[in-house]
C-alpha cells in the first residue's frame, strides 16, 4: 500500500468506519507495485540478512535482519524486520527491533508491534498497536542526517 497525502498530511492508517479496500489491505501486493522499478518484496518464509538500499517501496512480508534503507516500508502481518530501518514512510503490521527512524510518517498497525528506539515526523498508532522503548520525534536536524538518500556515488564504483 502505498501512503498517499491529503491536504498534504498522510492517510494511510484507516480510521473507524473507513472501509480498507481489496487493494489496499492487500500487504503481499500493494496497490500491485510488486513489479515497479525500485520496489522489493519479501515473501513469507523468505529470511533476508544483509543490509538493503530500496529507492521505492520496501515490503516486508518474512525476515530481514540487518539494515534497510528505503523510500517507504510496509511490514507485513507475518514480517519481522530487525536492524537500523531509515525511512521516509513506515507502516508496520507486523514486528521491527533495534532501531526505526521514519522521517515523515510511521503507521504502527493494530497487529504491529516496533521495539526498541523509533522516531518519526508525524505517528499513528492504532487501537492494539504496540511500542516498546524509546520514541520521539525527528528533529529537524536529525531529519536531514537521515533522510534516505538514494543516489548512486561513482566513486564507490
Amino acid at each position: 500500500m502505498t501512503l498517499t497525502r491529503a491536504r498534504g498530511r498522510h492517510v494511510p492508517c484507516f480510521g473507524p468506519g473507513i472501509p480498507i479496500t481489496k487493494e489496499s489491505s492487500n500487504v503481499s501486493n500493494p496497490a500491485g507495485k510488486n513489479d515497479a522499478p525500485g520496489n522489493l518484496i519479501i515473501g513469507e518464509g523468505v529470511k533476508v540478512v544483509g543490509h538493503l538500499m530500496v529507492p521505492g517501496l520496501a515490503v516486508i512480508n518474512g525476515t530481514l535482519e540487518g539494515g534497510l534503507q528505503a523510500g517507504e516500508l510496509l511490514v507485513g502481518p507475518q514480517g519481522s524486520l530487525s536492524g537500523q530501518v531509515n525511512v521516509r514512510t513506515a507502516d508496520v503490521h507486523g514486528r521491527t527491533y533495534d532501531t526505526l527512524s521514519a522521517s515523515e510518517f510511521l503507521c504502527v498497525r493494530a497487529t504491529g508491534i516496533v521495539s526498541g528506539k523509533a522516531s518519526y515526523g508525524e505517528i499513528e498508532i492504532e487501537k492494539g498497536g504496540v511500542i516498546q522503548g524509546a520514541i520521539g520525534p525527528v528533529s529537524a536536524q536529525d531529519s536531514a542526517a537521515q533522510a534516505p538518500s538514494l543516489t548512486h556515488d561513482s566513486n564507490l564504483a
